[in-house]
């Protein structure tokens, strides 16, 4: 379950990363937001099973530490403005 919890999560992220960067950086503004909506998500494609659930958690969870880490490195955009990270972003 652990495994294909990963393989989703970084199946959302591949999606995530062919976003501009624009977009990406309004996704990392909303942390919260993010979280509900991918373990919603991923919880009504998964439900009916407990294993399909747990992938569902384990899914948003990896998800949901990525989303900090990606905040933490690359920075997000709060009012209009760009807020960086360890790594600044050309817009």
């Amino acid at each position: 379950m652990i495994e294909m919890g990963i393989i989703v999560a970084l199946g959302l992220i591949v999606t995530f990363c062919k976003l501009s960067w624009r977009n990406k950086l309004r996704m990392l503004s909303y942390p919260l937001l993010m979280d509900l909506a991918v373990f919603a998500l991923l919880c009504f494609l998964h439900w009916g099973t407990y294993s399909g659930v747990m992938v569902a958690t384990v899914g948003a969870l990896t998800c949901s530490l990525l989303l900090a880490a990606g905040r933490w490195a690359f920075g997000y955009m709060a009012k209009g403005q760009y807020i960086p990270g360890k790594w600044t972003v050309k817009l």
